[in-house]
Parts: structure tokens; C-alpha cells; sequence
């Protein structure tokens, strides 16, 4: 089985490259190396200072930190401190923020053997053929070895890159931000239906769909034209029934989606859209109209992520979260939370050059640094990985600031995607068809026995 996801991922390797060739690198104006002159005289003086000037050393790095992308003001402090430090390292960036072309210049790297030292794969999907083939490092060691690392970048975010639960020993992927996905609610629609409680348990979330309804307020709106805004909703659905080990058991085929829980799960989103809780016509809206609808106050919910921060700012004051709803005998998961990282990995080929090893890791820590991490929650609105931030919430969104009491919360545990875990690229795609199907009269059971075939037949 390993064999033949490794040789379907060359085989789409080696078509990505072909394309590259005939049509040119796509990156090209993307490109850029840190590198000067001013530097380059400076060398001698930082030998001196710390025994290591790395002389002669490229660090290559295919990132998506590029053109408009909220990361680059972050990714560019990282270089420049650390060209500083080390001026006779070439850092051969070649990030590139468009994913097509990203994932075209990745596969082009594996089929000719220049997998970049500095990696960052946009999610935790299909990681593990990666890990076993040897395109991704074990970091393991590095981080464990690092008593910064170790002990402030949050313990439940580097266990989301440990591969061990799908079958492969290792840590292969240091997390670098996370977004977590909140219910938004309108303060003032909330006040005019008389709701003075947040909801903590889905029966009194039922409570307060049926005051908003009674003010004549579509208690929330999902548009599910987008299959991903019920695969999300999936998510934390089976996060709170199951806790977030369920991911990995169905990566790594402990568990399968045709599991009591997972029927559930199913029964349930189908249950809040018989209830009318979503409004009649949420199948046929799609995520721009979903936000539309909140922020014009026509719904008084929504579920989302901490990016819609951006385009709320301008009525952040009227804007409140809580946390998705525990079931109250499953309280033992009500802090299990869906978490959306993103994360960099090192090339496999640095396991036989300590040396170079030892640079690239040290210029990837400086990213999850302290300095950077409080830069990125200040000047980027990004939560930060660590734990050790102090936060001024008179300095950031309101909203934000709730945001990141639920991720600072005791007990806390981080699950990705729900289909994430698994091997199969195509995974999304199936869960999404079957969400579809179970909003559309599949039974519960016929949806997820739709999704456990599907995932059968492909591999």
C-alpha cells in the first residue's frame, strides 16, 4: 500500500515537472536571495563573535510567503536578523504564495532530487507518504534538543505533527501559526431576543436559536454551496462527540467513518437543518452571502475562523464569540478544538549534513522566536504558536483577544481537518460529496458508508 501512494506521487511528480519545463518557472518573479555586499564584509566579525560563519552555505526555502500574503512582513524580519547573524549564508528564497504553482514547483523538486532545506507544506494532508519517503526530516531530535522549543511553542500544536498516530514515528513539522474556528455572534441581536447567557451545551444552544427566532432573526447561516462550510462544521461536531483523537484513528484506519460517532455526527448537522436553524435556502448560498447575511444582521450567527477578524473591524464592538457548544455527556471533550495550522518542514536530505542541519534549524526556530511570535499577533493578527506571550489586549482586536482565551485555556486539544489524516489527496473531496449527500436525503449511515467506500475504492 505505501508503495503505490509513493509511486502515484511520483508519477504526479514527474508530470509536475514536465510542465514546468514547457512552460517555464512560474516563480521566477517570486524569487529573491539575501544576499549583499555590505554583508559579506561583515563576515569576519561574526566569525569571530560565535565560531560559525557557515561559509559557503545555501539555505533553499519554498515557502508561501510571498507577494501579498500576511507572512511576509514575518518571513522578511526572519531573514534579515538572521542574514545579520550570518552574513556569509546565501538564503536562496523561493517562495511562492500562489498554490498551483507552489505544488507544481514542490513535486518538480522531489522528481529531480532538490527538495528545498525549508519547506512549508500548506496543511497536514497527504504528509505522511512525505514522511516516509524520506522528502520530510524527522524533527524530532532537533526540537527536543532545543530547550526554547520545547518548552513555549505549544505542546498540543507540535503533537498535530506527530505522524505517529498514522503510522509513521516522528515529528515532521514545527507549527508556525494556527487559526481556531469560533461562533461570531451579534451583541445587539442577541440583546433584542433577550439571550443574557452564551450558550455552553447544545440544548441551550437550541434555547437561544429559538428566541432569535421568535424576533424574526435566521439564527445562522451556513452556505453550504461550499461544501467546506459543513465539512467544518463536521469538524468540530466530531471533536466534541469523540475528542480529537478521532482524526488520527481514521488516518491511520484504527477507526472508520462508519463508526457509531461518526453516524452521529452526521445525524446531528442533518438534525440543526430540520430544525430550521440554518433557514431554508442555506443550500443554495454560498460562503460570500453566508458572511454577507452576519455582517448586514440578517443571522445572528456564524461559525468561523479568526480570519474573518479582518472584515468585521468595522463593527468589532458589536461583535461577540463563544466556543462551539459541548454535549453535556461528553464533557471530557469540551475543550477539544479544531485548530487550522500551518507549519514548516525540513528537507529529509539535511539527516546527512549535521552541520548545514544545525543553521537551517536555527533560522527556523528564529520564526517561532518570542520577538516574531509577538510581532505576528500585533502586526499581523495571527495567533501566536508559543505560550509564553504576554497579551495586551488594549493592542489588538477585541474579537482576537476572546480567541485567544480559548486557545490559552487549560486542558486544551488541538485537532486539524477532520479528513486531514488521511493519505488519500482526494479525501476533502469525498467528505465534502458525502456532507452533500446527507443534506440532501442520504440517511446518515448511507453518507458515511459513501465516504468509507469512496476511500476504499481509492487506494
Amino acid at each position: 500500500m505505501k508503495k503505490n501512494i509513493f509511486n502515484s506521487l511520483l508519477a504526479v511528480t514527474l508530470c509536475g515537472m514536465i510542465v514546468l519545463t514547457g512552460c517555464g518557472n512560474p516563480k521566477s518573479e517570486e524569487n529573491t536571495t539575501v544576499q549583499d555586499a555590505e554583508q559579506n564584509t561583515e563576515s569576519d566579525d561574526a566569525g569571530e563573535e560565535t565560531g560559525r560563519t557557515g561559509k559557503g552555505i545555501t539555505i533553499r526555502m519554498l515557502t508561501r510567503a510571498s507577494g501579498s500574503d500576511s507572512s511576509v512582513i514575518l518571513w522578511d524580519k526572519c531573514k534579515k536578523e538572521f542574514q545579520e547573524k550570518y552574513p556569509d549564508i546565501t538564503l536562496q528564497d523561493e517562495s511562492i504564495n500562489d498554490g498551483t504553482a507552489f505544488d507544481n514547483q514542490f513535486k518538480a523538486d522531489i522528481a529531480s532530487g532538490n527538495v528545498a532545506d525549508v519547506i512549508e507544506w500548506p496543511g497536514l494532508s497527504v504528509m505522511k507518504p512525505y514522511a516516509e519517503s524520506g522528502v520530510f526530516l524527522d524533527m524530532t531530535e532537533v526540537i527536543n534538543n532545543d530547550e526554547d522549543i520545547k518548552n513555549n511553542v505549544d505542546s498540543s500544536l507540535i503533537d498535530m505533527m506527530n505522524l505517529s498516530g498514522v503510522g509513521v514515528e516522528g515529528i515532521y513539522a514545527l507549527p508556525k501559526t494556527i487559526s481556531m474556528e469560533v461562533f461570531y455572534y451579534n451583541k445587539d441581536l442577541f440583546k433584542k431576543a433577550g439571550i443574557e447567557k452564551l450558550p455552553e451545551t447544545w440544548d441551550e444552544f437550541y434555547e437561544v436559536c429559538e428566541k432569535l427566532e421568535q424576533i424574526n432573526v435566521i439564527p445562522w447561516s451556513l452556505g453550504t454551496k461550499n461544501p467546506w462550510r459543513a465539512t467544518h462544521l463536521l469538524n468540530a461536531i466530531i471533536y466534541r462527540l469523540s475528542g480529537a483523537s478521532k482524526g488520527t484513528q481514521l488516518g491511520s484506519g484504527e477507526a472508520k467513518w462508519t463508526d457509531e460517532d461518526i453516524v452521529e455526527a452526521f445525524a446531528f448537522i442533518q438534525n440543526l437543518a430540520e430544525r430550521g436553524i440554518f433557514g431554508d435556502d442555506y443550500q443554495g448560498i454560498d460562503y460570500e452571502t453566508e458572511k454577507q447575511r452576519f455582517m448586514s444582521g440578517e443571522t445572528a450567527i456564524t461559525l468561523d475562523g479568526n480570519w474573518r477578524i479582518a472584515e468585521l473591524k468595522d463593527m468589532e464592538e458589536s461583535v461577540g464569540t463563544f466556543r462551539v457548544p459541548c454535549f453535556e455527556d461528553k464533557e471530557e471533550f469540551a475543550r477539544h478544538d479544531v485548530a487550522y495550522p500551518t507549519q514548516f518542514e525540513l528537507g529529509g536530505h539535511l539527516k546527512d549534513d549535521s552541520e548545514k542541519l544545525s543553521y537551517v534549524s536555527e533560522f527556523l526556530f528564529l520564526y517561532v522566536s518570542k520577538e516574531l511570535q509577538e510581532m505576528a499577533l500585533y502586526e499581523t493578527s495571527q495567533i501566536p504558536v508559543r505560550t509564553d506571550i504576554e497579551i495586551d489586549s488594549s493592542g489588538i482586536s477585541p474579537i482576537l483577544a476572546e480567541i485567544l482565551e480559548y486557545k490559552n485555556a487549560d486542558n486544551v486539544v488541538f485537532g486539524s481537518d477532520i479528513w486531514s489524516y488521511d493519505t488519500n489527496a482526494s479525501a476533502e473531496n469525498f467528505l465534502g460529496d458525502a456532507m452533500t449527500g446527507a443534506l440532501n436525503g442520504m440517511t446518515a449511515e448511507e453518507a458515511a458508508k459513501q465516504m468509507q467506500d469512496s476511500l476504499d475504492a481509492a487506494r
